[in-house]
């Protein structure tokens, strides 16, 4: 069954070809380039910069209307365009330069030509922020590239937002654009509510002119996995460095800071014994289940006070798997058992048998680097059957193959008894929703003895396609508490439904709702002003109203939130529960 996105990207298709047989597209009246324009999008008053022409809904910044830019180059898109822009008959992306000047190059990637306009007249207003923090404010010519200072300004300055990036802002102040972290700047409601409704689920971690120094990184961890292999079997010094790597970049490279224990910690040995004694205790596994272990020592992000040491017990054929969490004295803070017991993975097994049990286990993500020699079949051509068993499994005779991202390893076991290729195929979502196919070819020829299971692709692929629509649903509608009752219950059926006609209506049970807070935590007009109001029509466990009023937007990890909940009876008006003040900090 295809999904309503689908439909709809057919229906603006047809649209799109049928405006463009009787208006000029915007790349057919783009003059000779590069060529000065403004940001012009239909969609949430901002577009999306992104770092290819892809990937619209997870883009490095987001630029206002009305920010100029220079259009240095229009190009073909490459797979995920926002359907909303459509209409125009245009799916060309513009590479795009905002705020160059001097020797600063400026910010470059790409935006939809759609959401362009080379018709300088037109005017918008670009929101308003007010620098903030000491005395004076530090505006940089560039976003942490350098140190170099476009100019120091009074804190209460008045600046013009152009774009929002992962952790900066791009102003214009004094007539010149640079840039401020987030918090030097303090918008007020209107600012706040148009910057919330521009910003994206999520930004590409690659920033505006980051690429080499994204690169250097990403080359310098490879070099670790070349030479230590899967790094589930790294020595914890090989973690700690990795950590200390992505510090030195400026980048994550896992959500947990690996470091080195010191001489007064547990010896690795004792931390071993204690984690196989723990999952005796908790799970009656035997001191002698376990094939291998691997030790991880780290905390947190931000919580260095949360140090301890992770044991993952990898169990011998038959048994499952353990993971025991200890705090730096070696108490056991969490543990979890696998839900299927480990497979017989011998190199000694013969490709038959290997073939027998890939669909059970992924034992072929894993190894180390390795380089094809002669008579081995090519990364090309490993890629060309990996797309073939795809379209076979995955029974999509009709995918284009340009809008699917490739990517391949030649690998080896350690014992080197063992090399294949990895190939594994992304379709055209956003990478950190992480949907993919791999399948592993068996060095010389090419034997397919691993593919990703169908059943688990598939879920995924749906769970994508849902989400890809209701991310442009939100980007059509706004967040998801301000849709209707009736585009709820469309999206969400098994959980939300419509009141009868003799239900008490929903400005009834509003009003009933704000009566029993101002009762109970004495809020005000200007509280229920200041937070955002939602309200759901509930079917799961009976048919409630349920009405709440939250901080609105994208709240930061760590900063204050505030909830309030009322359920009532919409036949009796009775209210049923009062919810609050949850979560404020």
């Amino acid at each position: 069954m295809k999904s309503t996105r689908y439909i709809l990207a057919v229906f603006l298709m047809a649209l799109a070809l049928l405006l463009s047989s009787i208006a000029p597209s915007l790349a057919a009246e783009a003059p000779a380039l590069p060529r000065e324009a403004i940001v012009n999008s239909p969609i949430s008053s901002a577009a999306n910069l992104c770092n290819y022409a892809d990937d619209y809904f997870t883009p490095q910044a987001v630029f206002f209307n009305g920010t100029p830019l220079t259009v240095m180059e229009i190009v073909p898109t490459q797979g995920d365009f926002p359907v909303e822009l459509l209409e125009s008959g245009d799916d060309s992306w513009a590479h795009v330069a905002i705020g160059k000047a001097g020797n600063y190059a400026g910010v470059e990637g790409f935006i939809p030509l759609a959401a362009l306009s080379f018709d300088m007249v037109q005017t918008h207003t670009l929101p308003t922020a007010v620098l903030v923090g000491g005395d004076t404010v530090l505006v940089y010519q560039d976003n942490g590239l350098t140190d170099t200072l476009l100019g120091e300004y009074p804190a209460g300055t008045q600046v013009n937002l152009l774009g929002w990036l992962l952790d900066w802002a791009q102003v214009k102040v004094d007539g010149k654009a640079g840039f401020v972290p987030h918090e030097a700047l303090l918008m007020d409601k209107a600012t706040t509510e148009k910057l919330t409704s521009a910003l994206p689920p999520s930004f590409d971690e690659i920033q505006p002119g980051h690429q080499d120094l994204y690169a250097a990184y990403t080359g310098e961890l490879m070099q670790l996995y070349a030479l230590h292999g899967d790094s589930n079997n790294w020595p914890l010094e090989i973690k700690a460095q990795a950590s200390g790597l992505a510090a030195k970049y400026g980048y994550r490279y896992t959500p947990d800071v690996n470091v080195m224990p010191e001489a007064s910690d547990l010896s690795q040995e004792d931390v071993v014994a204690r984690a196989k004694a723990a999952a005796e205790e908790l799970y009656g596994a035997k001191v002698d289940s376990w094939a291998d272990h691997a030790l991880s020592f780290s905390y947190p992000e931000e919580e260095p006070d949360k140090l301890g040491w992770k044991v993952n017990l990898w169990a011998k054929p038959g048994i499952q798997d353990v993971v025991i969490w200890m705090d730096r004295k070696g108490e056991v803070t969490d543990s979890m058992l696998s839900e299927e017991p480990a497979v017989d993975f011998s190199p000694e097994l013969s490709t038959g048998a290997i073939d027998e049990m890939t669909s059970e286990v992924e034992h072929y993500l894993y190894g180390r680097n390795a380089v094809p020699g002669e008579g081995i079949l090519t990364q090309q051509q490993a890629e060309d059957k990996a797309w073939d068993a795809f379209l076979t499994d995955f029974n999509q005779e009709a995918a284009v193959r340009e809008t699917y991202r490739f990517e391949s390893r030649y690998m080896r076991n350690d014992e080197d008894t063992l090399q294949w290729w990895l190939v594994s195929i992304f379709p055209p979502f956003p990478q950190e929703w992480e949907i993919r196919y791999d399948a592993a070819l068996l060095a010389p020829k090419g034997e397919l003895i691993y593919t990703t299971n169908i059943a688990l692709f598939e879920d995924n692929m749906a769970w994508a396609l849902r989400q890809q629509e209701f991310d442009s649903l939100e980007t059509q509608r706004g967040p998801y508490n301000t849709w209707t009752l009736e585009e709820k219950a469309a999206w969400d059926p098994e959980f939300y439904g419509l009141p009868k006609e003799d239900d008490i209506p929903l400005e009834q049970a509003i009003s009933i709702a704000k009566a029993r807070l101002e009762k109970d935590f004495d809020l005000k007009e200007a509280d229920f002003a200041r937070l955002e109001e939602a309200v759901f029509f509930e079917i799961v466990e009976g048919r409630t109203w349920r009405v709440a009023y939250m901080t609105g937007g994208d709240v930061m990890e760590g900063e204050p939130w505030e909830y309030f909940g009322v359920t009532v009876d919409p036949e009796t008006g009775n209210v049923k529960e009062v919810i609050g003040p949850y979560g404020l900090e």
